[in-house]
This record gives structure tokens, sequence and C-alpha cells, in this order.
């Protein structure tokens, strides 16, 4: 009887083992991290703003406008549906750390402001709604070039010939 119960002890730890799969909890823990408004600026490919869903990435910046992936989360890392690039996160809470597979690093920040001035970044271009958009988004490119220590000029100075 002793041999029966140390037998069965031993298989169910060997089927606990077994079942070793991936914590789902931490995966959505991922997930539910990077779901909201992010902003970030570097010097090679400007200032940019991402709507990030449980789904989808939605991104717009003064270069390529608007644009959207739908993403997964495994582990620790962040993997486009439709591209190849994969990306290891890193939480400092305000901010995320994206290590691409393509030896890129990003660190999008969280927006402060509790009401970000769009729901979602518009996709008709002639509506009131992405007008709005754009004047608060050139206003945010602005600060963040001027944090960087680069001045924009609307061109209206006036210089000395």
């Amino acid at each position: 009887m002793m041999r029966s119960i140390s037998y069965f002890l031993a298989f169910f730890i060997f089927a606990l083992s077994a079942c070793d799969s991936p914590d789902l909890k931490s995966i959505e823990g991922n997930k539910k991290l990077l779901i909201g408004k992010w902003h970030r600026f570097s010097i090679a490919n400007g200032y940019s703003e991402f709507d990030i869903d449980s789904q989808y990435i939605v991104f717009y910046n003064q270069k390529v406008g608007r644009f959207g992936l739908p993403y997964k989360i495994e582990n620790d890392s962040l993997k486009y549906l439709t591209n190849n690039y994969a990306a290891k996160i890193t939480d400092y809470g305000d901010s995320v750390l994206l290590e691409g597979n393509d030896s890129t690093k990003a660190t999008l920040y969280r927006f402060k402001e509790p009401h970000v001035p769009f729901k979602t970044i518009p996709e008709a271009k002639d509506s009131l709604l992405f007008a709005s958009y754009i004047a608060g988004f050139d206003k945010r490119l602005i600060r963040e070039f001027e944090k960087a220590g680069i001045k924009i000029s609307d061109g209206t100075e006036k210089t000395d010939l």
C-alpha cells in the first residue's frame, strides 16, 4: 500500500511538471501593460504616437502617416503578426523599452495627461477629428524636437540681409 502511494505521488509530481505551459497571467499582464496611448522621439525617426489596444498597435508620425499592425505577446516579447519584427519588452513603469530583432531599440513613453487629445488615431484625413488631432500632434512634435535641442521655425522669422 505504501509503495502504491509513493508511485502515485511520483506520477503526480511528474505529471504536473510535464504540464509546464507558459504563464498566461504573465502574457496577459505584458499585453495589459502595453494597452494605452504612447509616444516616442528619435532623431532618425522623428516623433511618433501610438494607440495600443489588445489586438492592434496603431501609430502616426510625420513620415508615414497612420499605420496599424496586429500583434501578440509571447512571454516577454512583442511580435507583429504580419511582419517579421519582434521585440523584447522591458517595463519601466511610465515607459517601455523595445529591443527589436533587427537591432533597433525604442523607448515608448506613456502619455502623462489623464485625457490624451485623441480617442483613436483617426483614419479619415478630411475629417474634423483628424484636423483637430493633427493640430495637437504638431504641438507635441515641436515640443519633443525642442527638448532634443532642435529648433523648428515656421519661416516667419525676420532675417537681416
